[in-house]
């Protein structure tokens, strides 16, 4: 997409909110998977949730390339500044996330962890499908599918600057088709999920690329940089998820709902992309909840332990108050990460470069 400078502030807004609703969806799924948590006539769309993993991945692509479009990542200085920004800006986290889970929650032996411990450390437990349920992989499986990502940024942006329009096209497509058809392999012979897959989450994020980087002319982009465009975005994906699950189709089966997302998370970036939003753009809560997104994510790999033990502790059965407790808790786990790592690490970054 061509992007005028000069327009960038409101754009990184409206992505700032989407990155946000992403964060705060995969929580309410998690609610409804482990405390059955109602959410009335939105109860069949909150457990499907997960779907909005796919828009974080297509969010991450967006994002990167929009910031380093006009960069180039070849010569070894660039390079590795790059590198560093994105080990600095989410290994820290990971890792503490990691140590506290084997020490405070873990199964694991200790041989066990000792073996995991090479795999974690590089972020490769991604490749590995059946370590999804073991130790905190679970929560942080997102992180090894990102650095993945990131190791392959700089080739995909150099290759994405040299293709026509019509070639990125062409690779959009291809992109979706693979990731609309290979779910239905999974579920026809029952292989491994592909959920946390690096190599179709990555997928994704080259879809992210790819998009940042279309031209897009200015009557159809003057069209979707609306709140009206953004309605109804939402109330297709809405109603095209609640459908689905109504009629049964493929429910838990996340994945195969890519060919309802991606069209929809795609055309919701675009929009939110050249949104104009004073109101948006002026919001520090909004960019305080952006910058700590990442760790909203993460502390959701304790969340649910720490509720069952509340809730069970203060018999707190009101089906709203469990809702509202589980945010409100992820939120305080996400504040204290975001300023106790995230925000010293960032300062030690700044130093460094």
């Amino acid at each position: 997409m061509i992007i005028d400078k000069s327009k960038m502030q409101h754009r990184a807004a409206g992505l700032d909110l989407f990155r946000v609703v992403a964060a705060v969806m995969v929580l309410l799924f998690h609610c409804n998977i482990h405390h059955e948590s109602n959410f009335g006539p939105l109860t069949g769309f909150v457990s499907m949730g997960a779907v909005f993993m796919t828009a974080f991945f297509m969010l991450s692509g967006y994002v990167l390339f929009l910031t380093y479009k006009d960069k180039s990542l070849v010569q070894a200085p660039a390079l590795k500044n790059f590198y560093l920004k994105r080990i600095f800006g989410i290994f820290p986290l990971y890792l503490v996330v990691a140590v506290l889970y084997v020490v405070t929650l873990g199964e694991e032996s200790v041989f066990q962890n000792l073996v995991l411990l090479p795999i974690e450390i590089l972020g490769l437990q991604s490749v590995f499908s059946t370590l999804f349920p073991v130790s905190h992989n679970g929560g942080t499986w997102f992180i090894s599918c990102l650095l993945f990502a990131y190791l392959a940024f700089p080739l995909m942006q150099e290759i994405v600057k040299q293709m026509t329009a019509r070639t990125k096209w062409m690779s959009l497509a291809i992109c979706s088709a693979v990731l609309f058809w290979s779910p239905l392999v999974v579920h026809t012979f029952s292989t491994d999920s592909i959920y946390s897959n690096p190599f179709f989450r990555g997928l994704e994020f080259f879809i992210g690329v790819l998009l940042c980087s279309l031209p897009i002319r200015d009557g159809i982009a003057k069209i979707l940089a609306t709140w009206k465009a953004l309605l109804v975005e939402v109330l297709l994906l809405v109603a095209g998820i609640s459908i689905a699950v109504r009629l049964n189709i493929f429910v838990g089966n996340y994945m195969l709902y890519d060919w309802i997302v991606i069209p929809l998370f795609a055309f919701m970036i675009l929009t939110l992309a050249g949104l104009k939003s004073p109101r948006l753009h002026n919001s520090a809560v909004l960019r305080y909840a952006s910058a700590a997104s990442y760790a909203f994510f993460l502390a959701q790999t304790f969340n649910t332990e720490i509720e069952n033990w509340l809730f069970a502790a203060c018999d707190i059965q009101n089906n709203v108050l469990q809702i509202v407790m589980s945010v409100a808790l992820c939120a305080v786990m996400a504040i204290a990460l975001h300023e106790l790592v995230e925000k010293p690490c960032a300062k030690v970054l700044k130093k460094k470069l």
